[in-house]
């Protein structure tokens, strides 16, 4: 029943084995059937009841003996569509699939904080949920399939933490409040008219307009977003023309916008549009606008980082502790902090001695392994101290 008290070096073996054997066997967004699987066994096995949710994930509940608060913590469980090349003995075997942002990571350090608590609940305030969710790296992700499906009825505090190449191994990273952006895409097509590339002007050139749209495009944060707001606009993707002396009829690209504050998103949103119809206008083309609002952006609750803060501090010492400014990526478990208060934050894993330094979702990816014990206790003492709070 996972009542034996575990030394620091069991859990630690512990933990590189799960993330390890994780690590070997990735799996795609919603593709997570053999992980969902070995999770389940895995937390079968501590003596917790397991509740499957389709296109969501699983979760169980450590079930407290003394009076406190419920407390959900949030590993992701997806691979990424990358083919590895970091040579290690524990290489993805799954061609085209990786764990190239450290989720593999994220399982393990939940599985050990499982093993830490299963079977000791006469200490325990309130309950523990221990969520494992698909989908992080898909939009619209797993979490809101969770959300729906009751995985944060009766949950008081959510807690997650995510592993982070560009910290060092032995650091933490803290945002009292904003800690990721919303995260939107967007699609533009052009239609013109194509013709030969010696007469322009019987032509309606798409390839042009997008070159001048894409250009102009990137006045709309310089120009009209308030500098002291965080805003990105990048394009990603332009595709258009068929041969070197052909005008281009058609032309599509796709990009990103990240933003923290709603308004600002707005602004951007209809920004773009407007100077989209107004070059189509100029120049005699048609065209298509498309703008998904991705995963809302993370905003933390302040009295929650400070319980992490102060769990953080006992295992790494203040010099342990960082706070940077907000990171413009997206993550779904906004979904989460939507509903409940909660924190996120990003253990260092990043080491250049070992040459761990490749970066999120790079096929030379790898994380500190040496990072993780106290990554695991920090989640653990942390969730303990929330579950201790009395209900508000």
């Amino acid at each position: 029943m996972g009542s034996k008290e575990l030394s620091d070096s069991e859990l630690n073996e512990y933990i590189i084995a799960k993330r390890r054997y994780f690590h070997e066997n990735p799996e795609l967004s919603f593709q997570e059937t053999k992980t969902l699987k070995f999770l389940k066994e895995e937390l079968e096995s501590m003596g917790l009841d397991v509740i499957e949710v389709p296109r969501g994930g699983l979760y169980a509940d450590i079930k407290g003996r003394l009076y406190g608060s419920n407390v959900a913590v949030r590993a992701d469980i997806d691979g990424l569509p990358v083919t590895e090349e970091t040579g290690l003995d524990f290489a993805s075997k799954n061609r085209g699939i990786m764990h190239a942002c450290g989720h593999d990571a994220h399982m393990s350090m939940l599985l050990g904080l499982a093993k830490l608590e299963a079977g000791r609940s006469e200490h325990l305030h309130g309950n523990l949920r221990l969520i494992f969710q698909q989908a992080e790296e898909r939009p619209p992700g797993g979490a809101q399939g969770l959300i729906a499906a009751g995985a944060l009825k009766d949950i008081d505090f959510i807690i997650g933490q995510h592993v982070m190449s560009t910290i060092p191994s032995g650091k933490v990273a803290l945002f009292p409040r904003e800690a990721m952006a919303n995260a939107d895409e967007f699609t533009v097509r052009i239609h013109g008219k194509g013709g030969h590339g010696s007469a322009p002007h019987e032509t309606v050139d798409a390839l042009m307009i997008s070159a001048l749209y894409m250009t102009e495009a990137q006045t709309v944060v310089s120009r009209l977003v308030d500098p002291q707001e965080p805003a990105v606009l990048t394009f990603g993707t332009m595709n258009s023309g068929y041969r070197y002396n052909i005008i281009a009829a058609h032309s599509e690209m796709t990009g990103t916008v990240r933003t923290f504050s709603e308004n600002t998103r707005k602004i951007i949103m209809e920004s773009m549009e407007k100077l989209l119809s107004k070059l189509c206008e100029a120049y005699g083309a048609k065209y298509e606008f498309q703008y998904e609002e991705g995963y809302p952006a993370v905003i933390n609750t302040p009295q929650v980082t400070e319980i992490i803060e102060e769990t953080a501090v006992e295992f790494l010492g203040k010099s342990g502790i960082l706070y940077p400014k907000p990171s413009m990526g997206g993550e779904d478990f906004a979904y989460y902090l939507q509903r409940v208060p909660g924190a996120f934050y990003f253990l260092g894993v990043g080491n250049e001695n070992k040459g761990i330094v490749s970066p999120q979702h790079s096929p030379t990816y790898n994380v500190d392994e040496a990072a993780l014990l106290n990554g695991t206790k920090i989640l653990w003492a942390a969730a303990k101290k929330l579950a201790a709070k009395k209900k508000q």
